[in-house]
């Protein structure tokens, strides 16, 4: 829900204003709670799903960029796209390891 309200909230933000630092926070909040959430609730590869958090953010930034980029935004750049894509990825990972660390140990049912 925060990616959703921080994605459609920031498109409208202006990238100088105080607002965009608040859009910025609730992203990264939203990417570590989110792999933190999935990782806490799988029962093995808790980074793997951490990680997997991240994809549909992803998907929704590259196609808004290339919308802008197609309208002839000028500040789009593919260096801050792959930039943005990585750093997504790596809050989404830190959720998933924290959310690794203290998810509930599931025991085998042969132990």
């Amino acid at each position: 829900m925060v990616l959703i309200v921080g994605l459609v909230i920031g498109s409208f933000v202006d990238e100088n204003s105080e607002s965009s630092l608040l859009v910025t926070a609730a992203l990264s909040v939203g990417l570590i709670l989110g792999g933190f959430i999935a990782a806490w609730r799988a029962p093995r590869a808790h980074i793997a799903h951490g990680m997997l958090t991240a994809s549909p953010a992803l998907m929704f930034a590259v196609v808004a960029q290339c919308i802008r980029l197609a309208r002839g935004v000028r500040s789009v750049t593919w260096l801050s796209v792959i930039f943005i894509c990585l750093l997504a990825v790596s809050l989404a990972t830190l959720g998933g390891v924290l959310g690794g660390r203290w998810a509930p140990r599931r025991g085998s049912l042969f132990e």
